[in-house]
């Protein structure tokens, strides 16, 4: 019988699965696939932003502040590769939105525009964010175009390794007793709430043995369980969380729908040409941030993402129409940058959002049911507040955790980069060794990253 049952292994479930955890319960991972983060958390920015993004008064603006405050510590301690260089929203002149006049008509000046920026930035928190001029953008980063016509400089967000991040999360929960299972799809109709005993019964789907096992011993605790039973579950399942609420019998329904945004990045190696520190992204709209332009840690350069929406939740084959408008776009920014000559690779992500502008995480206290749902492009950004949000002040309207507490908390460093780009490079199958547990680097940023690494 375990405390917590955590239905998603992307980094909003690892990071609620480790919140649990250090709060001293018993807590399962149960991941569908045979890999850990393979879903949006595989192919996000790994740009922590200040949450300008979010609205106002969202829960979605709260646990981004309140994630942003731990993230320094949290890679410090850890050990987790980061750049704290903040980012530049830069006004193009090939730029358009919908607020480009003011209320008596007239064309509305590139310092109105970073201004507006400038003063949202503040509101949600990034008070050291600074408006530059063309000439301080170019002293900045010299490589830029010089069609820049001002800047606002963020100067809280970050630059993370987007896969290390969520696994040094997974490493410190698993060391303080973290069981993770892969390969467990919960077969929705056989999964139940007992509601006199008020335990959940999920019931893994049956897989073809020989088609998993390899990836089975590589990723899960094993031998994995037919079944898992639960005091509370939560759904951390990403653009199938109103699937799995809505299948699930005795859960309560989605009140929302999942809506899946199709992100498209192009990824190009960085030259003396074109060397910068700074994500560019442009003014955004009311629509969108826009496509940025950034580098990684490992020098690659990434454009992207682009933002449409679409029907499939799995469809993530690359666009030839888009890579290119991504190409041109990246050398109209960086105008050193050799389309041809540079490309590394690319990769297509979808973000769950759904048809509420907010997160939707919600408790069901009858049903001992937590959902963490909507959580879109911001996801990375905002979990360590996410986690904290949902042990801390959900699931105590559930489960009584006064006498939980895990007083001696096992801190696991990660092992120093080198020493884990060289166990990625000697090995040549895409996995790592963490803490005597193999795992897939399923984010192309880091894969492409290492493989290239010198």
């Amino acid at each position: 019988m375990y405390d917590v049952a955590v239905i998603g292994g992307g980094v909003v479930g690892i990071t609620i699965a480790r919140s649990a955890v250090l709060a001293g319960l018993r807590v399962v991972l149960l991941e569908a696939s045979g890999d850990l983060l393979t879903g949006a958390s595989g192919s996000n920015s790994g740009i922590a932003c200040t949450g300008v993004d979010a609205t106002e008064g969202t829960l979605e603006r709260a646990l981004i502040r309140d994630a942003i405050s731990q993230i320094r510590g949290f890679c410090r301690d850890h050990n987790v590769p980061n750049r704290p260089c903040g980012s530049l929203v830069c006004l193009w002149p090939w730029d358009t939105d919908d607020d480009a006049s003011n209320v008596d008509g007239s064309k509305k000046s590139p310092q109105n525009k970073l201004e507006k920026v400038a003063r949202e930035s503040w509101d949600a928190g990034d008070t050291h964010a600074a408006i530059l001029s063309t000439e301080e953008v170019k002293r900045l980063e010299p490589n830029l175009s010089p069609e820049c016509q001002g800047a606002v400089h963020i100067k809280g967000e970050i630059v993370l390794d987007p896969w290390l991040f969520p696994m040094a999360l997974l490493v410190q929960a698993r060391e303080n007793g973290l069981t993770v299972y892969t390969h467990f799809q919960c077969l929705a109709p056989e999964s139940h709430f007992d509601e006199k005993e008020k335990v959940w019964t999920l019931h893994k789907k049956k897989l073809d043995v020989g088609a998993v096992l390899n990836t089975e011993i590589k990723t899960s605790d094993s031998p994995v369980p037919d079944r898992i039973r639960a005091r509370v579950a939560i759904n951390a399942t990403g653009i199938n969380c109103d699937l799995t609420q809505s299948d699930t019998a005795g859960c309560p329904p989605a009140t929302w729908k999942s809506r899946p945004r199709r992100g498209q990045y192009r990824i190009f190696n960085m030259t003396n040409k074109t060397c910068f520190e700074c994500p560019i992204q442009p003014v955004p709209n009311q629509h969108s941030k826009g496509i940025f332009v950034f580098s990684s840690l490992y020098n690659q350069i990434a454009v992207g993402p682009t933002a449409l929406d679409q029907e499939s939740r799995t469809d993530r084959e690359p666009d030839e129409a888009v890579a290119a408008q991504l190409s041109n776009l990246g050398t109209k920014i960086l105008p050193g940058l050799d389309p041809q000559a540079d490309v590394v690779g690319e990769y297509v992500g979808i973000r769950p959002g759904t048809d509420r502008r907010d997160y939707q995480i919600h408790a069901y206290p009858e049903r001992h049911w937590i959902s963490a749902a909507g959580i879109r492009s911001t996801g990375l950004t905002a979990s360590l507040g996410i986690g904290r949000y949902v042990i801390k002040s959900l699931l105590p309207t559930m489960l009584d955790t006064s006498d939980c507490g895990n007083k001696g908390i096992i801190l696991a460093q990660l092992p120093s980069l080198e020493r884990i780009i060289a166990d990625f490079k000697a090995r040549d199958d895409g996995y790592v060794t963490l803490y005597g547990h193999d795992y897939r680097v399923t984010h192309p940023l880091t894969a492409l990253g290492w493989a290239h690494y010198k």
